[in-house]
């Protein structure tokens, strides 16, 4: 026995796999953003519109009970109101598989669209967290020591901004879904909303990955906070306002904007078109006015009505969104290294 005992002795233990040691990375990543208060506030007003949400469900599941509270409220309000209502009633009760479908898909395209506002907005607060703050303090160099290789690394800070998105986008999506189902009147409007529940894993599922992808970059672009904060601002605000110019003058030009990119994803995944012609087929009434909604002039037409009318330019979409993951994939081999620090 030595005469001075270091402490040190064989790990007995159970041996932890290289996935534990990622997820190390994106769980202290995690725990530290959730405890900001802007990411705090931003989580929990996600949360609240998930409990709009399913109110909104639990309302139009509720116009199939006879004597419910809904049937009050409609009684209560004007003959138009009424005469709309009442059809809409009847278009749910009668055809079920297009009606619940086509408006659970409408609804969860207008919820997930608008957190993808939220979602640009937290990274503003995430991104300066991921590889930011590791070039500020010269960490790499430590990350480097340890049992991990640069692509351990980078999966766990992608790990840090795919974790809050799902805190705010994906999570409350999922749960605003189950819990609409499991209000529902019938259990077949789980079967009758599965494909919108698909839609919608498409579209936010590939969103986040480009996003977080995106933001490791910006994040891999500046040793200080302020700086990858104020670039990543830059690539929403005036990418957004490259798109709104190209709307009135090159149209390539909307492929700049990542937000409008994703979009575009967003109308093709959902595919609102095809629910107002299979609606259209049932009940002619929504046939006559899809094709009104059709020969309206495109600079008249809301945001609503085109998302629903025109068909989306995905091809430009996809090749701007290679573009960008191209360069952010250049960014970052060559950004993140330890003798970069």
């Amino acid at each position: 026995m030595p005469l001075l005992d270091t402490g040190y002795h064989h790990y007995d233990d159970t041996y932890r796999g290289v996935w534990y040691r990622r997820a190390v990375i994106s769980g202290a990543g995690i725990r530290i953003l959730l405890a900001t208060p802007w990411v705090k506030r931003i989580v929990g007003f996600a949360w609240i519109l998930c409990l709009v949400q399913v109110a909104v469900l639990f309302f139009v599941g509720q116009l199939l009970v006879p004597d419910s509270l809904a049937f009050e409220l409609i009684g209560r309000m004007g003959r138009g109101e009424r005469n709309f209502f009442g059809g809409f009633t009847h278009w749910l009760r009668e055809h079920p598989e297009v009606s619940v479908h086509t408006v659970y898909n409408f609804l969860f395209f207008q919820y997930s669209t608008f957190l993808s506002l939220l979602g640009f907005v937290v990274l503003s607060v995430v991104v300066p967290q991921m590889v930011t703050v590791d070039f500020s303090s010269r960490a790499l160099l430590v990350y480097s020591s340890k049992a991990l290789n640069r692509f351990d690394y980078l999966l766990g800070k992608f790990g840090i901004a795919f974790g809050i998105l799902a805190c705010i986008w994906l999570g409350p999506l999922l749960a605003a879904w189950s819990l609409g189902n499991l209000l529902s009147p019938d259990w077949t409007f789980m079967l009758h909303s599965s494909r919108a529940l698909l839609n919608m894993a498409c579209y936010v599922g590939v969103s986040m990955i480009i996003m977080s992808v995106i933001a490791l970059a910006v994040s891999a672009c500046s040793a200080k906070e302020k700086g990858s904060t104020a670039l990543w601002i830059g690539v929403w605000i005036f990418g957004g306002m490259f798109g709104k110019i190209g709307s009135f003058t090159q149209p390539w030009l909307q492929n700049i904007s990542l937000s409008h990119n994703l979009h575009q994803l967003a109308v093709w995944s959902f595919n609102l078109k095809r629910d107002m012609i299979a609606a259209g087929e049932v009940i002619p009434a929504i046939g006559q006015a899809f094709r009104q909604l059709e020969r309206m002039p495109g600079f008249r037409r809301p945001p609503v009505i085109g998302e629903i009318v025109n068909e989306p330019a995905l091809q430009g979409a996809l090749v701007g969104l290679i573009l960008m993951l191209g360069i952010a994939a250049l960014i970052i081999s060559r950004r993140v290294r330890p003798e970069s620090t």
